[in-house]
């Protein structure tokens, strides 16, 4: 839609992509390339709108919205070629589940501590800032409203649903994850049919961050995109 997405790519055959997070950049997944390259794959990753190279969209440079998050993702397929997979850490989970949804083509999927339900992050931001029920409501009809469709309806297990045939799917997450519950990805795995979920253990605190360079993490995505 007239904005510019950075990114970059290495070696030949079916394309993967990489997706990073929110407030990442593709160098963050950069860890996956050599062993894809290796296994025959051509790896695509960029930065999301707003982030490191890439140019801001419709808001201010430094903010974007999951749905342009996903629009990027969407228009990287669609430049790039069909995708033999997706590999999103994070947000950038939930772009790539908005991209399916909109008919971008993926055969498989592997989703890296995806982040949780918007309702948890808005209880939780209520908490933190000192506000109550009524302004952290009027805060989700201000995103509602700024997305142009109902923010829950960007959470992966809603996602989910709207998917005829959705593509396989492997979950690696840390049940350490402070910045996006374990819960979530069980969840969402008992919802997406022939989903699995793999669990690291003892990354903690930094879980959410550390699984993206995670050795396990690594070998578990490459041998399930084969």
């Amino acid at each position: 839609s007239g904005h510019r997405i950075v990114g970059e790519a290495w070696g030949e055959g079916p394309t993967v992509y990489l997706v990073h997070g929110w407030g990442g950049c593709r160098a963050h997944l950069g860890v996956f390339v050599k062993p894809l390259v290796a296994a025959g794959h051509r790896v695509v990753a960029f930065d999301l709108p707003s982030h490191h190279e890439s140019g801001p969209g419709e808001l201010a440079p430094g903010r974007t919205t999951i749905a342009e998050c996903g629009r990027a993702v969407q228009a990287m397929v669609d430049a790039h070629g069909p995708a033999r997979a997706i590999i999103a850490h994070s947000l950038g989970a939930k772009a790539t589940g908005l991209a399916l949804t909109w008919g971008t083509p993926a055969e498989r999927l592997v989703f890296l501590a995806p982040m949780g339900g918007f309702a948890h992050y808005l209880d939780w931001f209520a908490r933190r800032h000192g506000f109550g029920p009524r302004i952290r409501d009027a805060l989700h009809r201000r995103l509602d409203r700024r997305l142009g469709f109902p923010l829950l309806h960007a959470d992966l297990s809603h996602l989910a649903s709207c998917l005829e045939d959705p593509p396989p799917l492997l979950i690696v997450h840390d049940p350490d994850d402070p910045d996006s519950p374990f819960a979530t990805s069980e969840e969402l795995a008992s919802v997406w049919p022939g989903a699995r979920v793999t669990a690291t253990n003892g990354l903690g605190r930094l879980a959410h961050y550390r699984i993206m360079r995670n050795p396990q993490a690594v070998r578990a995505a490459v041998a399930f995109i084969g």
